[in-house]
């Protein structure tokens, strides 16, 4: 399952509860090209949990998108106690202008407030 929330009109945020496979992810990019039509800046927050079901190959999937809009992007905040996301996240940084920032489950309610800052 994936949920998404806006914590402000500029802030776009999904919850992984579930799968996170090719429908995810293009359920994930039709909605953040809904956003980025009316602003053109975002903040982004992503969040796993224990029960997400994350498939490498969805990860990779998504890199094009990132390349094409990472420039849209001020912060991200990703939410995940899974080392191998921490790297990606991490690695992530490389090609992107946004800030992003990479947090443990515990620390959900700092992301939450990072992001609307």
């Amino acid at each position: 399952m994936l949920s998404s929330f806006s914590l402000a009109d500029n802030i776009i945020g999904f919850i992984v509860d579930g799968p996170y496979d090719d429908l995810a992810v293009e359920r994930i990019q039709k909605q953040v090209k809904e956003k980025l039509e009316t602003f053109d800046k975002l903040n982004l927050y992503i969040e796993d949990t224990v029960n997400a079901d994350i498939s490498l190959k969805a990860v990779v999937k998504s890199v094009p998108f990132k390349l094409k809009t990472g420039n849209r992007f001020e912060k991200v905040a990703v939410v995940t106690d899974r080392k191998w996301l921490q790297v990606v996240s991490n690695l992530e940084k490389l090609f992107f202008s946004a800030e992003i920032r990479i947090f443990s489950s515990e620390q959900r309610l700092e992301a939450i407030q990072w992001i609307s800052h």
